[in-house]
Parts: C-alpha cells; sequence; structure tokens
C-alpha cells in the first residue's frame, strides 16, 4: 500500500484552515499544518496534527516550512477587508501567496489549492456599490474588483497562473472562489438581518456556503488531478431564506440579465463547474439550522 499524500495546510487556525485540516486527517491525508498563531507546547488536541508557527509574509519563514510534501493547500491571509488598513490586507495576500508559489517552486512541489474568493468579481466589498451583470454568477462573470481585498484575491489567482507557466514537471493548481463562509455557529446571528427584512440586497445574490462543504470541496481538489490553473466558485445549492432567486433579482435588479436555474431556489453563485470537474456537490443549507422563519433550532443538523 502506498503511504498516504503529505498535504501542508496554511492558514490551519482559521475559520476555513481548522475545518480542511479535519476532513483531509478524515479523509486519509498525512497532513501538516502551519499558521502565524502562537503553537500550544502543551499536551492539546491541536497538536493532533503537527504544526508550526510561521508568517508566511517572511520568505524565510515559508521557505522553512513549505516542504516535504506533494500538495499545499493556501488558506493563509486576511479573511475580508474591514478590520485591517487596506494595504496591509493586499500585501498579507499577496506576499504571502507569492512566497508560498516561491517555496513550492524550489521544493519541486506540484499540486497547489488555492482559497480564493468571490470577491475578484467586484461586488462584495466595492466602495461604490454594484451587482452582478447575470445571476446566477458564474466563472464567466468579469473580474471588476477594485478593493483592496478583492484585488488582492485576483492576484493570487494570477500568482497561480505563473507557477503552472513556469513549471517544468506538470504544476497545476485550483483556485476556489467560496462565497461567504458560514459555520454552525455563525448561521443564526449572520443571516438573522434576511429574515427580518426579505429585500435586504446580496451583493451575490444571497448566495453562502457551509464550511464543511467547502473543506469536502477542497479534499476532492487534492484528490482528484487536474491539468493547468482551474478556478472554480463554491456556494451552497440554495440561497439564504429559499427566495425564488429569479424573481427576487428581476424584482430588486431589473437591469441583471437572468439565466436558467436547476430549481426555484437556487444559489446566486453558480457552483457547477466544481461538480464537473470534482464530483462534488454541496449538502448543507442553511434550514439545517434555521426555521424558515430564521428562528434556530435547539438542535441543528450535525
Amino acid at each position: 500500500m502506498s503511504s498516504p499524500q503529505r498535504v501542508l495546510v496554511t492558514g490551519s487556525r482559521g475559520k476555513v484552515g481548522r475545518h480542511v485540516v479535519a476532513a483531509l486527517v478524515a479523509a486519509g491525508f498525512d497532513v501538516r499544518a502551519t499558521d502565524i498563531a502562537r503553537p500550544v507546547y502543551d499536551a492539546d488536541d491541536s497538536n493532533a496534527v503537527p504544526y508550526v508557527q510561521a508568517d508566511l509574509t517572511d520568505a524565510g519563514d515559508a521557505f522553512a516550512v513549505v516542504r516535504d510534501v506533494d500538495a499545499v493547500v493556501h488558506t493563509a491571509g486576511i479573511p475580508e477587508p474591514t478590520k485591517n488598513v487596506a494595504h496591509v490586507v493586499f500585501a498579507t495576500n499577496t506576499q504571502s501567496t507569492f512566497n508560498v508559489i516561491e517555496a513550492m517552486q524550489a521544493r519541486g512541489i506540484r499540486r497547489l489549492i488555492n482559497l480564493s474568493s468571490d470577491s475578484v468579481s467586484g461586488m462584495t466589498w466595492a466602495h461604490r456599490p454594484f451587482v452582478g451583470s447575470f445571476c446566477p454568477i458564474d466563472e464567466s462573470h468579469p473580474d471588476l474588483a477594485h478593493d483592496a481585498y478583492g484585488m488582492s484575491k485576483r492576484v493570487t489567482e494570477l500568482l497561480c497562473d505563473g507557477f503552472v507557466a513556469r513549471a517544468e514537471k506538470g504544476a497545476s493548481a485550483v483556485s476556489i472562489r467560496p462565497t461567504w463562509v458560514l459555520t454552525p455557529e455563525t448561521y443564526a446571528a449572520n443571516l438573522r438581518p434576511f429574515f427580518d427584512d426579505p429585500d435586504l440586497p446580496s451583493a451575490v445574490f444571497w448566495a453562502y456556503i457551509d464550511v464543511r462543504d467547502l473543506a469536502e470541496l477542497v479534499v476532492a481538489c487534492v484528490r482528484t488531478p487536474t491539468p493547468g490553473h482551474e478556478v472554480v466558485y463554491a456556494a451552497a445549492a440554495d440561497n439564504i431564506g429559499g427566495r425564488d432567486l429569479l424573481a427576487s433579482v428581476a424584482r430588486l435588479h431589473p437591469e441583471v440579465e437572468l439565466r436558467p436555474v436547476s430549481r426555484v431556489d437556487a444559489s446566486g453563485i453558480d457552483s457547477s463547474k466544481a461538480t464537473r470537474l470534482f464530483d462534488w456537490t454541496p449538502s448543507r443549507s442553511w434550514r439545517d439550522h434555521l426555521a424558515p422563519d430564521g428562528t434556530p433550532f435547539s438542535h441543528p443538523a450535525p
């Protein structure tokens, strides 16, 4: 029997990273972890996976930890632009990705899963708010980001293009563009405003994704080889509140082109490319945690 594939997860203590680590371990991968957070030096559950503290904006740190693995899942970075100054958001996300890729290139590591963002499309953190050109949004939508976060994620995708283009032995990458990532603990508070005001607008047409579904997509991307650099969106199958998507968009955004959907309450983001490439289907919904009026269940679904 061959040895388990070795995978390094950056940003392993973050919201997405820690779920990715758990999903990879459950799938049988040999997982190593790194983040900027302080290690726990005593016996602790957090030490079940080998962990090294590193600041990936420092090239020396990146070269020290990005080694002796078969693939890297890069989730490290600042996850949104409202709690850090703009230049720090942009510099952190782009420099860390550049350093990781440089280390991968030097070490001969040929598979990269890059956590990008739906913010590359431009709507989510726009300084001058706008909505998508068509609904549901997919990979053919133009990249219109003008904010520090969205632009930083767009640059990470360009860095993935460069990684693949210059590699001598078939390097490949997948950039996943998740929409709003929710955890079981955050559904009720985050989604409450959309139930209080059904007409509350959403830059990406009420799309969201459960962090566990996102982690399962990452596992599928590691497990399933694809050539070149693929970019895929990731969203739940339904939308927040279960609204009639096209009817709601037609009423609130009549200027938006409407495209076919597979279900009435479809997501405002089309993840079918991820399904085609990686045989991944999101299975979790806000309905597992909230009643139709947004009231949380006492015992939400696992």
